[in-house]
């Protein structure tokens, strides 16, 4: 692809992002909500738990948001989209399964993340603790391609469009509750420990700990590997899943 082209694609990524986060303008609140929701769970644990309680969520919140964003955000927009025919409307146009892909995650990510960031970054340096941020980040970049492909993978598989939040809410949260994102994976028996970790979430969130020198069982290598094999084995399925034309 020319530089004419790569241009015309990050026009077009560009494009559907705008056109995808319109409805920032009308409904605003959904930002607020964002924000209170990090700082309030970041209140529960400072009272539960106290500043190394609060640490803990500054990896997981990030981590959560990532995969949230691309299982739940992405799979819902993607099936909503083809119950109202506006998948039809990008798939007769010029655009590409992947210029429409990374123009829907770039409207999620960009109206999302800075807001949960931004805060998580003023309790972290309140808290000394920083450096958590670029590494939960990091982590959540890594992830963040894996949760795009298996929403995309669910979107397209589901037959009844109207559903698609029934999958993916309890996929997004159990895969956020129950491995060890909100807590650290050294509170798990030894012996569960590598079992844990294949969990893509837990990989991510074991990944960032690891970055940043808290609280991790094992070295960065290792949770990297396991998220770069999530990332190959969910393009795989997204791969066999897509339909871009006459279905």
């Amino acid at each position: 692809m020319g530089t004419h082209g790569w241009l015309g694609a990050l026009r077009s990524v560009l494009g559907i992002a705008v056109l995808e986060s319109r409805w920032v303008i009308r409904q605003p609140g959904w930002l607020i909500q964002d924000a209170f929701m990090a700082l309030s769970f970041a209140l529960i644990l400072w009272a539960w738990g106290g500043a190394e309680a609060v640490k803990s969520i500054i990896i997981a919140w990030i981590v959560a948001g990532s995969w949230s964003t691309g299982i739940n955000l992405v799979g819902q927009d993607i099936a909503w989209a083809r119950v109202y025919g506006k998948l039809q409307m990008y798939i007769a146009s010029p655009v590409t399964p992947r210029v429409y892909l990374l123009g829907l995650l770039a409207s999620h990510f960009a109206v999302h993340m800075p807001i949960s960031i931004a805060v998580l970054s003023l309790i972290a340096a309140a808290l000394d603790a920083l450096g958590l941020i670029p590494a939960a980040v990091a982590a959540g970049l890594l992830l963040l391609p894996c949760s795009v492909f298996l929403g995309l993978a669910l979107a397209m598989r589901i037959r009844k469009h109207t559903n698609i939040s029934a999958i993916t809410n309890p996929i997004s949260m159990i895969l956020i509750m129950l491995p060890p994102v909100f807590y650290p994976l050294a509170a798990l028996p030894a012996p569960l420990q590598p079992v844990a970790l294949l969990a893509p979430t837990a990989a991510a969130a074991e990944l960032a700990r690891g970055l940043a020198g808290y609280y991790a069982v094992y070295q960065p290598q290792l949770p990297a590997l396991v998220l770069a094999a999530w990332n190959v084995a969910a393009l795989a399925l997204a791969s066999r899943a897509i339909k871009w034309g006459h279905e």
